[in-house]
């Protein structure tokens, strides 16, 4: 039903793209006299749906129709799942802060996906790597895109392996390699780092925060920042009893009741 919902949207607009569609002119119009009696009922007889899309759907069709994600990011969550699994930021490569030829990993999720032939029929691919913060142009040469081509696709989250490039101002990574990630559990024991201000750690929000803890059990540390007014931050490791799984859902139900800086 959805589907059926944004084909139709699509045909009228790249019909009115094309200069094929006019009000005036459909069935049931007169372009001279003026509405005739025909029936009018099936014109714009497009069915909403009454339910929601996946979200991973629906985000999927915001950056396809605008260009951009609008309700959410498909990465909110994950920040520190992809981190402890990559060895650069991005945005470290993009302000030059990496020499060029260095090895890197870092992940993101896959945009603007482009499959092309070579002058010996050898396919390859270009594609923006994305996080939260920026975006990259990987380059996927023939014997690299031979051994991963099945995962290189939109909206797929991956960590990439590649040399930094430089040219023209223009950077870049070789992908020497491409691996997808298990989300689903998080990313074992690595500390989970929250930071909280400590005119913030009221009796209320320490409860809230503790119930949060408990609902994601799991082999990870908790480790708590508390900030000072004055700038002094203190760390404390919290109790055994509150270990959890560092997964996607416990970053949402963090930012959710501290909002969205407060991991570390």
């Amino acid at each position: 039903m959805h589907a059926e919902a944004v084909d139709a949207v699509m045909t009228t607009k790249k019909a009115e793209a094309d200069g094929q569609f006019d009000l005036f002119s459909a069935p049931g119009f007169d372009t001279v006299d003026g509405p005739d009696e025909a029936d009018t009922t099936g014109m714009f007889d497009v069915k909403v749906p009454e339910g929601e899309w996946e979200p991973k759907h629906r985000l999927a069709l915001e950056r396809e129709m605008l260009g951009l994600y609008v309700s959410g990011h498909p990465l909110n969550g994950l920040e520190q799942v992809l981190a402890s699994r990559a060895d650069t930021a991005i945005t470290k490569i993009l302000e030059g802060d990496v020499p060029e030829g260095a090895t890197v990993t870092v992940g993101g999720i896959l945009a603007t996906v482009t499959r092309r032939v070579n002058k010996k029929g050898e396919p390859w691919a270009s594609a923006q790597i994305e996080d939260l913060a920026g975006g990259i142009e990987v380059l996927f040469f023939p014997r690299t895109y031979a051994a991963v081509s099945i995962d290189v696709a939109e909206d797929a989250i991956v960590l990439v392996k590649g040399k930094v490039n430089k040219r023209d101002d223009r950077v870049s990574l070789f992908v020497e390699d491409l691996a997808v990630p298990d989300l689903s559990g998080g990313v074992g024991g690595a500390p989970v780092k929250v930071v909280l201000e400590s005119a913030r750690c009221t009796p209320e929000r320490v409860g809230k925060l503790k119930e949060v803890l408990v609902a994601h059990p799991g082999p990870s540390e908790v480790h708590l920042t508390l900030l000072a007014a004055n700038g002094a931050s203190h760390v404390l490791r919290l109790d055994d009893g509150l270990k959890v799984q560092n997964s996607g859902a416990l970053m949402g139900d963090l930012k959710a009741l501290l909002g969205p800086r407060c991991l570390g």
